[in-house]
């Protein structure tokens, strides 16, 4: 005969040993020894680096060369992450049908679906956007040295993404503007010699450029390495939607100063161009570490706090009156050993 029959047939008989009978009295409690609910270690793991490995090479995608060089291969593995979630969700809802613990497989198609969009916008706008496009972008570009501001047509050098100037060449304060749309756009025109120098072409087509740094009453450009006398570098504006504003701002200065820019071109004022771009990089890498770290620890937080919920599924009162400890039946020796004594008292 197996434990389990013999422990059957003495529970039948009124007969459990004292330990086991006195174990089964116990109250609930997750402090109780012998009451604890074993987690199975799998899906802990799972749950943490499954969604994990998602979001670090979806960010990778959506953050880097790969939307910048190829953008349609990039939302085309975007659509792939998509799909495996919802392979997540359907297998979720099939064993929610069928498995008496479906809770592990809702919980990893939510990890899932948070690995996949938040890694996806956190790399498309806060890494590429702001860091990795117009790094990109510029490093695409030719590098130009000794341009002289004077002699040199705008439309001359649209191919140009860091620019290196002659000696001599300037940001003109006096003459610098700006356009204001919630954000102030700052302009100021590039010149060589003392004010009120003009250009060899008759056309200021250099602009020094950014964003509130300016003064919205006077001219008083004070963006990029303005403060700088030995500050004789600019990076191309790569931004379509900046270059709009610039350019109305540049359309005010020449009214107000009654000058011309017939072919102008934006970039920021630096001492060193080819280190700012590249730290434009570093930084775009170094979000990106920071976020693939922060990620692990939500993830684990996460599984550590839903661990933590499944060990106390069972421990509240059950909703059908099945608590054997509580039942004064139990207590008395069980129903079988009630139905033994209402037999012998009959039979006496």
């Amino acid at each position: 005969m197996s434990v389990e029959q013999r422990m059957a047939a003495q529970a039948d008989a009124g007969e459990l040993a004292p330990i086991l009978k006195e174990r089964l009295h116990q109250p609930k409690s997750v402090f109780t020894p012998g009451h604890r609910i074993r987690m199975n270690i799998v899906p802990i793991f799972l749950n943490v680096f499954v969604p994990w490995g998602i979001f670090i090479v979806v960010m990778g995608i959506a953050g880097f060369y790969v939307m910048y060089s190829k953008p349609v291969l990039g939302y085309a593995m975007f659509a792939f992450f998509i799909l495996v979630w919802v392979a997540t969700v359907l297998l979720a809802i099939n064993r929610r049908k069928y498995d008496p613990e479906p809770a592990w497989y809702t919980f990893f198609s939510i990890m899932v679906g948070l690995a996949v969009f938040g890694g996806f916008f956190l790399g498309k706008s806060a890494i590429y956007d702001a860091y990795e496009f117009p790094y990109y972008q510029v490093k695409d570009l030719k590098v130009l040295s000794d341009v002289d501001a004077s002699r040199e047509h705008g439309q001359n050098v649209m191919d140009a993404g860091m620019f290196y100037f002659a000696e001599g060449n300037k940001i003109d304060a006096l003459r610098g503007w700006h356009f204001k749309q919630k954000t102030v756009y700052c302009v100021a025109p590039i010149v060589k010699g003392p004010y009120p120098s003009l250009p060899q072409t008759q056309s200021f087509d250099f602009w020094a450029v950014g964003k509130d740094c300016c003064s919205v009453a006077a001219s008083d450009f004070r963006c990029g390495a303005y403060n700088n006398p030995s500050a004789r570098g600019g990076i191309r504006n790569v931004r379509d939607s900046d270059r709009a504003f610039y350019r109305l701002a540049v359309e005010q200065a020449s009214a107000l100063y009654q000058i011309s820019a017939n072919n102008p071109v934006f970039f920021e004022w630096s001492d060193d161009p080819l280190a700012v771009v590249g730290s434009w990089n570093d930084r775009g890498f170094k979000r990106y570490l920071a976020y693939c770290a922060f990620a692990l620890v939500f993830f684990v937080f996460c599984v550590a706090m839903m661990a933590a919920k499944f060990s106390w599924m069972g421990r509240a009162d059950s909703v059908y009156g099945e608590e054997i400890h509580n039942d004064p039946e139990w207590t008395k020796g069980g129903v079988h050993k009630q139905l033994d004594l209402h037999t012998h008292e009959r039979r006496v």
